[in-house]
């Protein structure tokens, strides 16, 4: 009879991805004690230092599983020159505790297109890939939907919170959506991870 078995263990590209899952738990959790307990509300800070975490991350993620030399060479540089250009857009151009969209954009346009370069290696791939069973897959998709949501959003949210507040919040709905959708395919990603195994 078949039986469900994970694999022995994450491969390690997708253990990245299970650490800013609970990484970005943690940050979650957090800014809701914060807001909830705290007499300090403001939160910006959190998420500026968060988002630089999670990008490196990702692109560290890409780095392990894209097969262009390129390509790895592009992310190499970006692990580089993003926390600088972090830095100086951080406490220079802003401060710690104003949200940032600068970083947040240009972050989240690099992984939008490391994503769409990995998904293009893969259905040009030599040999046939099993898309529905490959994880890496499902995680790019994931990302791409969330942060071409995303970044329009967010690399606007200083103008629209300031001008715009009704709009702002509605268009916080489609986010909200999206990040649902991107952790959906996270956790399918994972389901992947699982082997059919016969019972003798």
């Amino acid at each position: 009879m078949p039986s469900l078995s994970l694999k022995r263990g994450l491969p390690s590209p997708i253990r990245v991805i299970a650490l800013i899952v609970l990484y970005t738990g943690f940050i979650a959790w957090g800014v809701f004690y914060k807001r909830e307990f705290l007499p300090d509300k403001t939160n910006a800070h959190i998420y500026n230092c968060f988002i630089l975490g999670q990008y490196l991350a990702f692109a560290y993620y890409f780095l392990q599983i894209s097969q262009s030399h390129s390509v790895r060479k592009i992310i190499r540089v970006f692990l580089y020159l993003y926390p600088a250009l972090w830095y100086l857009l951080v406490f220079f151009m802003f401060n710690l505790n104003e949200w940032n969209s600068y970083v947040y954009m240009v972050g989240g346009v690099f992984i939008v297109f490391f994503a769409i370069v990995y998904c293009y290696q893969l259905l040009n791939a030599a040999e046939p890939i099993m898309l529905r069973n490959c994880s890496e897959f499902w995680i790019a998709i994931g990302l791409i939907f969330f942060y071409t949501c995303g970044v329009p959003y967010m690399g606007m949210f200083n103008f629209l919170t300031k001008h715009q507040n009704d709009l702002a919040r509605l268009l916080k709905i489609p986010l909200q959506i999206s990040n649902i959708v991107m952790y959906s395919l996270f956790t399918y990603a994972f389901i992947c991870q699982l082997t059919i195994t016969k019972r003798s």
